[in-house]
């Protein structure tokens, strides 16, 4: 992650214009896309606040002093981090003596203590204004207003496209959620319960080296229920099966969703699953750099209200893929933004009738000059499990 790093921080460079000497941000993803640095700790406290601060040839972050150890393992110099709150560490002989310092009170006094001792002489800070208006606030009070500059729309430009490294990242992260779906279409059987099939795919996430962020078994009449956790309900032949699961691997997601039924399906599945199976397949035959996002929904709504399901509505059918799982664009009515080659996108068709049941078919691709690459390999069919 430090060479990735290394080569995300040279692109935001050169989104930025020559004055910006240093670039500060607390958002979690931009945060983690300037510096490396993929923190648990916001896993467990969503409001836990941390900053990188980054220049074109040093990295220093602002953490809680729970954060510091895994990041003092990242950064590997303990003196670019800056610790704020309450939490003890004993350390060895030839640790860093920074950690037998006190840490700050607050993560105000660690970020004012952090950029004035990285401030620059010359230039510009950018302050990326993402979450809120605290560390521009912040660098107004301590630099003055004319030392500042919104760098928010060159961040979300920068990371719009995806490199080389966060493709690899992608890709593993896809490559784990479909090993799992393998192991279901190999060996599942009536009788068997949403956990069941869930910890088939938990299993191989771990094993490889992701974090599972979100396991979505659902079966039957509960198939119909979007985005809910999966029960200890035992699945029976005929019934539907939906499966929509994602990981993040260095902190990029994998976000992909299958059907599947126990036993051959009846008319009324087979027509449903093939209308929404036609709107996806009418946004890969679409999608390239230069077609705006919402011509893509479009696309799918056409294709599949004309391919069996007239009466069909949906709010998106796709989004943006990277350090988060819902990035820039939205595939919605009103979301203008001309795709770039580079850009990653989910593509779905995700249908739910309360009280029967709920299919949905989900890729992860690449937009390129003339089309896409597919990240999401596994085949679309509607899995028939024996």
């Amino acid at each position: 992650m430090r060479q990735l790093a290394g080569e995300l921080q040279e692109k935001f460079f050169r989104e930025v214009s020559d004055d910006i000497a240093l670039v500060v941000s607390s958002d979690t993803a931009n945060k983690a896309y300037l510096s490396g640095y993929v923190s648990m700790a916001h896993d467990l406290a969503p409001s836990y606040r941390s900053a990188a601060l980054v220049s074109r040839d040093r990295t220093s972050l602002v953490v809680s002093a729970a954060d510091a150890g895994p990041a003092s393992e990242f950064l590997r110099k303990a003196g670019q981090i800056h610790r704020y709150g309450e939490f003890y560490f004993e350390t060895v002989e030839d640790w860093p003596r920074d950690f037998l310092k006190p840490a700050r009170s607050d993560f105000t006094v660690a970020f004012k203590e952090a950029i004035n001792a990285v401030r620059p002489t010359d230039g510009l800070i950018g302050v990326d204004r993402t979450n809120d208006d605290l560390l521009w606030d912040l660098c107004r009070e301590i630099l003055g207003e004319h030392r500042i500059a919104d760098v928010t729309r060159c961040l979300g430009a920068a990371r719009a496209t995806k490199s080389p490294g966060e493709i690899a990242r992608l890709r593993e992260a896809t490559r784990l959620v479909e090993d799992g779906f393998r192991r279901i279409i190999k060996q599942a059987h009536p009788g068997m319960t949403e956990i069941d099939l869930a910890a088939m795919i938990t299993e191989g996430m771990v094993a490889g080296g992701g974090i599972p962020r979100f396991v979505s078994v659902t079966s039957g009449p509960r198939s119909a229920l979007a985005d809910t956790y999966s029960t200890r309900r035992v699945i029976a032949k005929g019934e539907t099966i939906r499966i929509d699961a994602g990981c993040t691997v260095d902190g990029y997601w994998s976000d992909m969703a299958r059907t599947f039924l126990f036993g051959e399906p009846d008319t009324r599945q087979k027509t449903t699953y093939a209308a929404l199976l036609a709107g996806l397949e009418a946004q890969l035959a679409t999608v390239r750099a230069g077609v705006p996002a919402n011509v893509l929904f479009d696309v799918a709504m056409n294709a599949v209200r004309s391919n069996g399901l007239p009466h069909y509505k949906r709010q998106h059918c796709g989004h943006g893929i990277g350090l988060r799982s819902y990035d820039s664009p939205t595939v919605n009515a009103t979301d203008t933004t001309v795709l770039l080659e580079g850009m990653c996108l989910c593509l779905e068709t995700p249908y739910y009738k309360l009280g029967l049941d709920g299919m949905m078919v989900e890729d992860t691709i690449r937009v390129t000059a003339d089309g896409f690459e597919p990240i999401t390999t596994l085949s679309r069919e509607l899995f028939v499990l024996s």
